[in-house]
């Protein structure tokens, strides 16, 4: 892949199993800070859903496997480096990115390290209920998904969470999203309010 331009917005990862919450969470807490939330899942949807749509990278959504970085990245470089991106404002919350080690380290090859890392954990079992049970339902949102879905999570978070985690810069921090949206909000939030990296965003410039 091409060298690209260094971006031009504070960045945080929400990575997490399917059914943590982070997309009920994201939307809180972009809403409260003024932050863009933009969902990985639904960007891709978005971008195969169009008449120029990569062929390849159709196969890639239609069966249900992870994009290698070189097709992904490409697709987040204008909400990165645009200028225009300054006006979703300052601070991109990448809901479900990375999903995979090589996904992150592409990423800060080509622009720069995440400003912070939340990892929403929640148990199995009380994620596959609300993905089966939520009220918005999703194109596969059937347990066989799920069950694939959770295996891939099992298998590749645990080198992207030792990755971040392994920095020791203060930047990645663990949520208990086990509980109500309202409950795992408030954890989440005195969880941001003892991280230097979430003043240091959050403050006026």
């Amino acid at each position: 892949m091409a060298s690209t331009p260094s971006r031009t917005r504070d960045v945080i990862f929400v990575i997490g199993a399917p059914g943590a919450g982070k997309g009920t969470l994201c939307k809180i807490l972009a809403k409260d800070n003024g932050f863009q939330h933009l969902s990985i899942g639904d960007l891709l949807r978005q971008t195969v859903s169009s008449p120029n749509a990569d062929e390849a990278m159709i196969g890639y959504i239609q069966r249900g496997e992870l994009l290698p970085a070189d097709m992904i990245l490409p697709v987040l470089q204008p909400h990165l480096v645009e200028p225009s991106c300054r006006e979703a404002g300052r601070t991109l919350l990448l809901d479900g990115f990375p999903r995979q080690l090589d996904q992150a380290r592409e990423f800060e090859a080509l622009f720069g390290a995440p400003d912070l890392v939340l990892f929403f954990d929640c148990p199995k079992d009380i994620a596959r209920d609300r993905v089966i049970t939520r009220r918005v339902g999703r194109a596969g949102d059937t347990l066989e998904v799920f069950n694939k879905r959770h295996q891939e999570f099992r298998e590749l978070n645990p080198s992207i969470l030792a990755y971040y985690s392994g920095k020791s810069d203060g930047k990645t921090i663990v949520v208990d999203t086990s509980r109500s949206t309202a409950e795992s909000y408030r954890a989440l939030g005195t969880a941001l309010k003892n991280s230097r990296e979430w003043v240091a965003l959050t403050s006026e410039p």
